[in-house]
């Protein structure tokens, strides 16, 4: 009888450990790092930036500038971006932290006269990047959940 307890208990750890498996911490990123978000020093530096970090669903990004009048614009489409389009989710404020909550890519520019022309924009890729489909529940998932309730039915009859 002990045994087969601890078996059980060993067998639910194991499960346990199998739908953590994966789990992230969130991180904060101050965009652009030490130069902040303000005319960049050359057109690929945001670029650069966001290269070399992977970013994930419940990362945040804080917009600080401490010189000059700028904003953080989120526009819709890469077309968008490209054209340096200024319609969009003005942030004015310096110090905004923006959370995203799922996959998808999101374009940022500053909407202050030729600021994006020279450069002031960058794009953040969440997770891969791809915006979330209203489909079912991926196999990984759907088996994590039937194989904690089959644990779950095995301990109780078990016991």
């Amino acid at each position: 009888m002990g045994s087969r307890l601890c078996f059980n208990i060993g067998f639910l750890i194991v499960a346990s450990v199998g739908l953590l498996h994966g789990a992230y911490a969130a991180n904060t990123y101050t965009v652009g790092g030490d130069l902040g978000w303000i005319i960049p020093p050359n057109s690929s530096y945001y670029e650069e930036w966001t290269s070399q970090s992977t970013f994930q669903i419940g990362d945040s990004f804080v917009f600080n500038w401490t010189t000059g009048t700028h904003t953080a614009t989120e526009v819709s489409t890469k077309e968008e971006y490209d054209n340096c389009t200024k319609m969009g989710l003005i942030l004015k404020d310096a110090g905004v932290k923006v959370t995203f909550k799922d996959n998808d890519t999101h374009y940022f520019l500053c909407s202050e006269g030729t600021h994006c022309e020279q450069g002031q924009k960058m794009i953040i890729k969440i997770g891969d990047g791809i915006p979330p489909s209203f489909a079912a529940p991926s196999l990984t998932a759907a088996a994590a959940l039937s194989a904690l309730f089959f644990s779950t039915l095995a301990i109780f009859f078990l016991n």
